[in-house]
């Protein structure tokens, strides 16, 4: 698989609650009428099983009937919901600049499909639900996973339109893509297929990990650079940490309680031997300045694992992006680039 590498805009989410005014609507319970425009899949056929219901951390969303229109918030919602052959009507831009907001990985999902794009090249790190647009899209299902969404922001939706909103099991920004599968084909009345995926992708880690061994236990880090003076460790639920710890390698305790329940922690110049790990890789594809930057640092050099040889730095903004959104769709592809560059770093080290 071959994709062409683009996206260079800033991938790291930040939490900033936005409170507006409520728009008019049905209430959570209801649906939304619209026009014109389907959620049906690119050939035209929608399956599934209703009514349906799906648990999230403000209650339960339930629907009678097959959505028509359904309207995708978080930064990599739209992943999830064309893995089911369902084409949402808007999705939230999150950074690459790709037509329709959609990553290579899911252009076939797509299909012809021409969804609105909300937010589009305006990523700034925060999350800003524009209630009035989202209303006039006349959705009848708003899904909200990756996202830092409010009690607040979710009664708004839902006067709008049922919404389904992430897990209480896990933080903001940290719930497994297994999790997001399974209830984003929960609410789309597709729960065996949202099982038949996360089986076939978890058999795919399985098998990367059996043919290296060699990854097992190994103790890494992952981190960016986002702001000048610091590094950014990702926490043990981060979607990025999750893709490497489902290959057999271990995240530190000390890394793992500095972020406690966030997406990642800072870690200063000053500290940086904190990041003085057996593996040490630096996501880093969204920027094509920032490998420099990070070696100039002073402590850099002295870091035992640079000195072994032991770093990994993921510079194409596709490979960087399919680890980064770690959806159903990208993550094949970013296990057939990683594991070969991960299994070098580790058995070629010094």
């Amino acid at each position: 698989m071959s994709f062409t590498a683009a996206g260079r805009r800033l991938a790291l989410v930040l939490t900033v609650p936005l409170l507006l005014a409520a728009c008019g609507g049905d209430d959570g319970d209801g649906s939304a009428t619209g026009e014109s425009g389907s959620t049906a899949a690119p050939d035209g056929e929608q399956t599934g099983g209703f009514p349906a219901s799906v648990d999230h951390r403000y209650g339960t969303t339930e629907l009678t009937e097959a959505p028509e229109r359904v309207v995708t918030l978080g930064f990599s919602d739209q992943d999830f919901v064309l893995a089911f052959g369902v084409a949402p009507v808007a999705v939230t831009d999150w950074y690459g600049e790709y037509d329709h907001a959609t990553w290579p990985w899911a252009e076939d999902e797509l299909g012809d499909a021409e969804p609105v794009v909300m937010n589009e090249g305006a990523f700034t790190g925060m999350q800003a639900f524009n209630y009035e647009e989202i209303a006039e899209l006349a959705p009848d299902l708003i899904i909200g996973l990756y996202t830092g969404m409010t009690q607040e922001e979710y009664d708004t939706l839902s006067s709008i339109a049922p919404t389904v909103a992430s897990s209480p099991d896990y933080p903001e920004y940290g719930m497994p893509w297994q999790e997001t599968t399974r209830m984003v084909g929960q609410i789309l009345g597709q729960g065996d297929r949202a099982e038949e995926l996360i089986a076939g992708i978890d058999q795919q880690f399985a098998d990367a990990a059996a043919a290296h061994p060699e990854l097992e236990g190994v103790e890494m880090v992952v981190a960016e650079q986002f702001e000048p003076g610091s590094s950014f460790a990702r926490s043990a639920t981060d979607p990025r940490t999750v893709f490497m710890t489902q290959l057999g390698f271990v995240l530190p305790d000390e890394i793992a309680e500095l972020a406690g329940d966030l997406d990642g922690a800072p870690i200063s110049d000053e500290l940086m031997t904190q990041l003085d790990r057996e593996l040490l890789i630096w996501n880093v594809g969204h920027d094509d300045t920032l490998r420099a930057q990070i070696e100039a640092k002073p402590l850099y050099d002295q870091l035992q694992v640079v000195q072994d040889g032991r770093v990994l730095f993921i510079e194409d903004p596709l490979v960087s992006g399919a680890l980064t959104w770690a959806t159903v769709l990208s993550l094949p592809y970013a296990l057939e680039q990683l594991v070969p560059q991960l299994a070098e770093v580790v058995g070629g080290a010094a």
